[in-house]
């Protein structure tokens, strides 16, 4: 289980890129599959892909959506946990 005082890194055969409309589109080349980030997800991952601990990202969040530290806490590990489930990042 992922802490947010923990960096993930990415996995070295995931590609991304950003559409206008906010967007992220992930490809595992391994496994040929798609993903899609709505803008929030698009967030978590640009801080992953900077480096940024989790609790940075958090921060981030809770600034850019003026959301509750608890909430936004709770949505970053959230989706670091998809992430890894779908082996795109790694804890490091």
């Amino acid at each position: 289980m992922y802490t947010l005082d923990q960096r993930v890194r990415l996995h070295p055969e995931v590609v991304d890129t950003v559409l206008e409309d906010g967007e992220t589109v992930l490809l595992h080349l391994e496994s040929t599959t798609y993903y899609s980030l709505n803008p929030t997800g698009t967030q978590i991952w640009q801080g992953l892909k900077q480096g940024l601990p989790l609790s940075e990202i958090s921060q981030r969040l809770q600034a850019g959506y003026a959301v509750a530290a608890d909430h936004a806490d709770r949505s970053v590990l959230a989706f670091v946990h998809d992430l890894a489930q779908h082996q795109l990042v790694a804890c490091e």
